[in-house]
């Protein structure tokens, strides 16, 4: 199937809609933190402890989260497929269902996005965005090792992209749920795991605003960057073996596409 969108469109589509998850997710998540401050805080460590209190912390920022992505599915869905997260696009690039050329185009923009959209935030808080917010940077929580906060990452984005798999890439899929049931996936994963890794379970959202916290003098997390991205690739690749053998369909016998969220809301797949 030939796309009637070309690959710049498709990467601001990409951009744009990365850009507004991390203005909208990891924003609600340095609002959180000036809401609960004493002294100044560099990473989402007090989050679940103020403000809202508990666990209703992170049920803000997963809902802020799975609106951003609802709403950018629905506009973009039918440009790029809004993937707006490099490991879904990877898993969909190991299975054929987008070029490497624009799997490619995708992760510049993305990237891109991210960064725009953590720096957005900074516009917006001021210096209590980074100084205290963090601008919603993830990191393990206090006495949490690294490695068991990168086996949440790994954990989390194998159940993000079963999601997409089984919602927007299988056709028996209901048609018209996909954007709606994934973002309430993913708010359900950050509700679960903040408090042990942040939540991330993307790898822009990850580096996006760590960048950015760093260019502007606040925390350096860039330790925590491997082992974040190590363990989200490996849980979507994860994600895109088991799935097709569970489900028993094989690639789309069509020429490989970009679109994982058509107007239907699914690829056709035999």
């Amino acid at each position: 199937m030939t796309s009637e969108y070309q690959l710049w469109q498709k990467m601001l589509a990409e951009c744009i809609g990365i850009f507004f998850l991390v203005f909208v997710g990891a924003g609600t998540a340095a609002m959180t933190l000036i809401l609960n401050h004493g002294a100044p805080r560099y990473t989402t460590h007090d989050i679940g402890i103020g403000a809202l209190g508990g666990s209703a912390d992170w049920l803000a920022i997963g809902l802020a989260f799975a609106f951003a992505i609802m709403t950018m599915v629905y506009i973009f869905g039918h440009v790029s497929g809004a993937h707006i997260n490099p490991a879904v696009t990877l898993a969909l690039l190991v299975r054929g269902y987008i070029r490497g050329k624009e799997a490619v185009g995708y992760w510049v923009a993305q990237f891109i996005g991210a960064i725009l959209g953590a720096f957005a935030i900074a516009l917006v808080y001021g210096r209590a965005g980074w100084l205290i917010g963090g601008l919603g940077a993830p990191g393990p929580f206090p006495g949490v090792p690294l490695w068991r906060a990168a086996t949440a990452e790994c954990i989390g984005q194998f159940g993000l992209v079963l999601g997409v798999y089984g919602l927007a890439v299988n056709k028996k899929a209901p048609n018209g749920w996909a954007g709606l049931i994934i973002g309430l996936n993913i708010a359900g994963l950050i509700v679960l795991l903040g408090n042990v890794s942040g939540a991330a379970i993307n790898p822009a959202r990850t580096v996006g605003p760590i960048f950015a916290d760093w260019v502007l003098g606040g925390a350096d997390l860039w330790r925590i960057v491997p082992a974040y991205l190590i363990a989200q690739i490996v849980g979507a690749l994860a994600a895109a073996w088991i799935y097709p053998i569970i489900a028993d369909f094989t690639r789309a016998s069509r020429t490989p596409s970009q679109t994982v969220i058509q107007p239907d809301d699914q690829i056709p797949v035999r």
